[in-house]
């Protein structure tokens, strides 16, 4: 699944990205690649690359097997558990290049994450260089760190908690997330079916609300806006679950897919 997205806030067009989840019955990897556009290019000149790497559970087969399911059955019904084993970001902006690793170890243990920098040609000057690397990422405890994907893994976990309860699942669930410096729960909740006009054509939609709880390594005015982060995304009901948008329940941008691609899709870089 290769996807492309456009960003928009308040009517302004603020980003591209793209999104490739190829998962197979026993691993995946993920690629996300984010391009600022507009005023947001203009004071940030942000760009970000990410790719995560891992394994996955899937559920035992008379689980998730057809057919009508009991109470007890849809009890134990399961989603495909993701196990991210790397996660690698790297991003620039008008001061330098930053890139974050984590290493999530062996089930049960912490992940752990270290982080470095370097200035970019051109932009020597703008560089801090107290912000040399690298650094081990440690603000998170440890135990805050034990069974946590990384940040692109959580969509398509998200995806298949939705795709579980079309089983006989629960209509709740919650995916744990670690970027490096923040760890981090999304809330899963299913809402139903909706029609939703997307780019001017009606889509059959499963709805499902993502509401963010940080949980440790925030700062207090960052754990504010978090927790008030709310997104309702739109998963298509063709059977591949596809984010078709994802909308703010109270204020951000709105993404949506506007291309799908056969193989990553491409997004360039605006002149500075």
């Amino acid at each position: 699944m290769h996807l492309r997205y456009e960003a928009y806030w308040g009517g302004f067009h603020i980003a591209d990205f793209a999104l490739s989840i190829v998962d197979s019955d026993t691993s995946f990897e993920h690629r996300f690649h984010l391009e600022s556009r507009g005023l947001t290019r203009y004071f940030s000149n942000l760009s970000a690359v990410a790719v995560s790497k891992g394994r996955i559970i899937q559920p035992p087969s008379s689980v998730m097997s057809a057919g009508p399911i009991s109470n007890a059955a849809a009890d134990m019904t399961q989603a495909e558990t993701y196990i991210a084993e790397t996660y690698r970001t790297e991003y620039t902006n008008k001061r330098h290049f930053r890139w974050v690793e984590i290493d999530f170890g062996q089930p049960g243990s912490a992940a752990n994450a270290v982080t470095g920098t370097s200035p970019i040609a051109g932009r020597e000057d703008r560089w801090n260089p107290k912000d040399k690397g690298p650094e081990v990422l440690d603000r998170v405890e440890p135990e805050f760190r034990i069974g946590v994907n990384d940040p692109i893994t959580l969509v398509p976990q998200i995806m298949a908690i939705v795709r579980a309860h079309m089983a006989g699942g629960p209509k709740t669930g919650v995916a744990k997330g670690f970027d490096g410096r923040r760890r981090f729960d999304m809330n899963i909740t299913y809402l139903g079916t909706a029609k939703r006009t997307i780019l001017e054509v009606v889509h059959d939609t499963y709805r499902v609300r993502i509401k963010p709880n940080p949980v440790a390594g925030f700062k207090k005015r960052h754990k504010t806006l978090w927790n008030n982060a709310a997104y309702d995304f739109y998963l298509s009901r063709d059977g591949n679950f596809t984010p078709l948008q994802i909308v703010p329940v109270d204020h951000g941008p709105v993404l949506t897919m506007v291309k799908v691609c056969d193989q990553e899709c491409e997004i360039k870089a605006e002149e500075d």
